[in-house]
């Protein structure tokens, strides 16, 4: 049992690498993407592997209909627990935007209770 808002069992490193390749992004971090490059074709089946690790509430909220913004929500739902996040960066060329999604180490990840020591 786990205490994340979201999940019943964190899903494991390999989970998140096989839903990586599934939506045809790379597998090692840290990587740059768009919202576009994530490919839809397989999301029924990702959605099938990890709905058994969203408690049930959150897995209709997040699974059931899924878009390439909404992959980007559930991609940051599951590097979190593994210590990487999602930072975003937007940018304009030619007068167009866009924004460009890396996956890196989160800064500040602590494993380890902090200790204050009052002495």
């Amino acid at each position: 049992m786990t205490n994340h808002a979201l999940f019943r069992e964190i899903p494991p490193w390999i989970t998140v690498l096989q839903v990586l390749s599934m939506l045809k992004l790379s597998t090692e971090p840290p990587f740059v993407f768009q919202k576009h490059d994530i490919c839809l074709d397989q999301s029924l089946e990702v959605a099938h592997i990890l709905e058994p690790y969203y408690i049930p509430c959150k897995a209709r909220q997040f699974l059931d209909y899924t878009t390439q913004n909404r992959w980007i929500t559930i991609l940051r739902h599951l590097f979190l627990p593994h210590g990487y996040c999602i930072v975003s960066q937007e940018t304009t060329r030619d007068k167009k935007k866009a924004i460009f999604y890396k996956v890196e180490r989160a800064h500040g990840f602590l494993r380890e209770p902090i200790k204050i020591d009052f002495s």
